[in-house]
């Protein structure tokens, strides 16, 4: 009794932890990769102003959003101090799109798996309809892409640092 009581617990754990294990997905074709808990499907692909792409998708699961908002940039920012400020526009105009009433402010100078070529900014947001937002954008120059996921409800720790850090640029370990 005792040896099937802890098989069946060593089972059940061994199941849970696996529904809980992120993927690594492709964004598109851009060389970019994701860890995500659900899969977004095609990404919405489409040119803006200064002719950078962008790759954007979003899925849920368990009521949580999650979303990538990826540009592949047409001209490339060598100097990832202005990279953070274009990426700091671009946060500005997706707080618009997502009716963001509240900001807690950007956190800027962060780098992506402690690689040197390559900023990120934190940030977490209050929408009109009361969900709670965690943001971190990242850039290499070449990209910037966006990891945010939102939800009425508490979201998991683990599940927001492997979501919004498990982006790789292309070349990336």
């Amino acid at each position: 009794m005792r040896h099937t009581l802890l098989s069946l617990l060593l089972l059940f754990t061994i199941v849970n932890s696996s529904a809980q294990d992120a993927s690594k997905i492709a964004i598109s074709n851009t060389g970019c990769t994701a860890e995500v808990f659900c899969f977004p499907g095609r990404f919405d692909v489409y040119d803006i102003e200064d002719e950078s792409t962008v790759y954007a998708s979003d899925c849920d699961k368990e009521g949580i959003m999650y979303g990538i908002y990826c540009v592949k940039l047409k001209k490339a920012i060598h100097d990832l101090d202005a990279a953070e400020d274009t990426i700091k526009a671009y946060l500005d105009f997706l707080k618009l799109d997502y009716g963001i009433v509240k900001a807690k402010g950007y956190d800027n100078g962060h780098k992506l798996n402690k690689d040197n070529n390559t900023r990120g900014i934190f940030d977490t947001w209050d929408d009109v309809d009361k969900n709670k937002w965690k943001v971190r954008a990242w850039t290499n120059g070449n990209f910037i892409c966006i990891m945010h996921m939102h939800s009425q409800k508490e979201m998991p720790d683990k599940k927001v640092d492997v979501f919004l850090n498990g982006l790789r640029f292309p070349g990336m370990k």
